[in-house]
């Protein structure tokens, strides 16, 4: 009895550290912020008021939080079709079909993740410039429809625009994670496939797939979760604009605490950000297991 608790003890003390981090920098903001949302607060330390519930029930008329989390779904749907999607793609080719070369294509491939987002966004931002970017000029030369403020200065284009280039610095990472999948399949798999009559795409599909759908859902995962978390790149591109077109819940918590200097709705509106993250979770858990 006495050597369980002494390894209690020492495993506590182990703990402590950690649990005391995590108490300071994820349980204390996240009790704090649940207390702000209950206030009206117009500047960080000046008055609040207590309003009970107020907050809460002006996001239930806000459209623009709608149009937000609309446009954060819209994020995510997309980005989990593009980057996982391309990046399979990538994945499948570096690891069956290009012979020579490999460590650079996916060097090239990877390098946009290393550059900052805000970094990212200025270059992208000057591509897509209607004035001076080149894209304008391809799509003329290609007959190709252009807007003619710019592909991100049209409220029908712009989020189109953020998801592209959002894909273009993420496809690169996702195309490695899966790429790590491919690779820990054993060979002789595929050599007793290829005995039975089955490669290529019959053994992509029969093979490769089946064994690493752990990882695609890890990958799809992590690209929702980043989509839900986007701000640098649409504060950059467009900063939520044209309109509210390009406006996700990040930025427009951000907005409203920094801009309007309306605290608490800022902190309600976090607060109901953590529960659709969380019920987003959970399903995804619970599908997760079933397949």
């Amino acid at each position: 009895m006495g050597k369980i608790h002494k390894d209690w003890g020492a495993s506590l003390i182990l703990l402590l550290p950690g649990l005391l981090l995590l108490g300071a920098f994820i349980f204390l903001p996240l009790v704090q912020t649940i207390v702000w949302s209950l206030f009206r607060q117009e500047v960080f330390g000046g008055p609040q008021r207590f309003i009970g519930l107020s907050n809460f029930s002006e996001i239930w008329a806000d459209s623009t939080f709608w149009v937000a989390l609309i446009n954060n779904i819209q994020f995510g749907v997309l980005s989990v079709v593009l980057q996982v999607g391309m990046g399979l793609v990538l994945a499948a080719l570096l690891d069956r079909g290009v012979r020579r070369l490999k460590v650079f294509y996916r060097t090239v491939i990877f390098a946009p993740i290393v550059v900052s987002t805000a970094a990212i966004g200025l270059l992208w931002s000057l591509f897509l410039d209607p004035n001076i970017g080149p894209i304008q000029d391809w799509l003329s030369m290609l007959g190709l429809p252009h807007p003619r403020n710019g592909i991100l200065g049209e409220p029908d284009t712009a989020l189109y625009g953020v998801i592209f280039v959002g894909a273009w610095q993420y496809t690169g990472f996702m195309m490695v994670i899966l790429l790590a999948g491919m690779q820990s399949i054993p060979e002789e798999l595929y050599e007793a496939a290829r005995m039975d009559g089955c490669k290529n795409i019959r053994a992509f599909f029969n093979i490769t797939l089946p064994l690493i759908r752990n990882v695609i859902v890890t990958a799809i995962l992590l690209t929702v979760i980043s989509a839900f978390k986007v701000f640098d790149l649409v504060y950059v591109l467009t900063n939520g604009g044209p309109g509210t077109a390009t406006e996700v819940l990040a930025s427009y918590i951000f907005r409203n605490a920094f801009e309007f200097s309306n605290i608490g709705y800022a902190n309600a509106m976090s607060v109901v950000f953590l529960g659709i993250a969380l019920a987003f979770g959970f399903v995804q858990h619970r599908l997760t297991r079933r397949w």
